[in-house]
């Protein structure tokens, strides 16, 4: 609980003071846990978590064309905590605690052509097992194409040791919204996320999002050896949002977790390479899903 108190003081400091973040506590009611490639009963849990993030820029200059060059910085913090049974117990840790920091950079190249650049530092561990290798690195470089005024694509590379050497690996980038009566907007990158909305009036407006899949990851020890714990998370909700003050409002969503797999790798080239396979992992059922939070700057 201590843990929380804290996440919730930073999420709370953190947006007074930079403008633009938010903080939200999510919860998945208990599920069963089975292997990856058979239905079979294992054991079953739920799971608590709080999260925050803000975006802070450092400098944004632009252009004689209004294109905008800007440094920035973001804080992201997760706190889950599950209570498994079975062996959900054995393959899940009961805590897992998340904390990055990211520098970002966009640039435009020409009227069509922008780079996007990346690099980050974070604790991804067990609360009561962090060490010197819970800390990992990560770092991407993306070139994106304007295609159309509500449309960019872009391919770049992605660089991280969480499984113990650098590895590089590609990177596709994708934007698309669309305005109007119905606001569309479809984001790909480090994660995915699609969502319809439409705003009823200037304190309530109702968000449609038929997927949202993002990821957990701890370095773990087991039989003496340290892995990476991956889960993967797919999530489809409806979110209504009432505006509080000029930039700030409060939300809540109801939904499905679609998907929620689980893997442990070792730390190696061939663990990496392992994580993509369909066998050797768990995941747990389908179920409810719900979450609440506050917002400021968007």
């Amino acid at each position: 609980m201590r843990k929380i108190q804290i996440l919730m003081v930073l999420g709370f400091t953190a947006i007074s003071v930079y403008g633009q973040g938010y903080v939200e506590v999510v919860h998945t009611p208990s599920r069963n846990f089975m292997e990856d490639e058979g239905g079979e009963k294992l054991g079953a849990g739920n799971m608590w978590q709080l999260k925050g993030r803000y975006t802070f820029p450092f400098s944004v200059k632009q252009n004689e064309k209004k294109q905008p060059t800007i440094w920035s910085g973001t804080l992201n913090g997760m706190f889950s905590h599950m209570n498994n049974e079975g062996m959900a117990a054995e393959v899940n840790p009961n805590d897992i605690l998340n904390l990055s920091f990211n520098v970002s950079h966009l640039r435009p190249i020409s009227s069509k052509w922008y780079m996007m650049t990346s690099f980050g530092i974070g604790l991804y561990a067990i609360p009561n097992d962090i060490s010197f290798k819970s800390i990992l690195a990560n770092g991407a470089v993306i070139f994106a194409y304007k295609l159309r005024n509500n449309l960019d694509i872009g391919i770049g590379a992605g660089l991280t040791n969480s499984y113990g050497v650098p590895l590089i690996m590609p990177m596709s980038f994708l934007k698309w919204n669309m305005t109007g009566l119905y606001e569309v907007n479809v984001e790909v990158a480090s994660s995915m996320k699609a969502s319809v909305s439409r705003t009823f009036s200037h304190k309530f407006r109702l968000t449609l999002v038929p997927i949202d899949m993002d990821g957990t990851s701890a370095v773990v020890k087991r039989n003496g050896k340290y892995k990476i714990y991956g889960a993967t998370r797919m999530r489809t909700y409806i979110s209504p949002e009432l505006k509080v003050g000029g930039k700030s409002c409060l939300y809540v969503a109801v939904g499905a977790e679609l998907l929620h797999s689980v893997k442990v790798s070792d730390r190696s080239y061939k663990g990496f390479t392992s994580s993509f396979k369909g066998n050797g992992g768990w995941r747990f059922g389908c179920t409810f899903h719900a979450k609440a939070g506050f917002k400021y700057g968007f």
